[in-house]
């Protein structure tokens, strides 16, 4: 999840395709997603130590 907000990551994703300096645009519209990533790897963690999801954990 915070591979993608990685400045190296984003310094080679806008080089890619093109758009060098705008680095700070591309955080933006991916910090959101990281962001909701962790909220949902919370959520299964959180879920595991729980009945509901305890069959997973051995």
């Amino acid at each position: 999840m915070a591979k993608m907000i990685s400045p190296q990551n984003l310094a080679v994703g806008t080089a890619a395709v093109g758009i060098v300096g705008a680095e700070g645009t591309l955080f933006r519209r991916v910090f959101g997603w990281s962001a909701l990533l962790l909220l949902l790897m919370c959520l299964l963690v959180w879920l595991q130590s729980t009945p509901v999801l305890d069959w997973m954990v051995p």
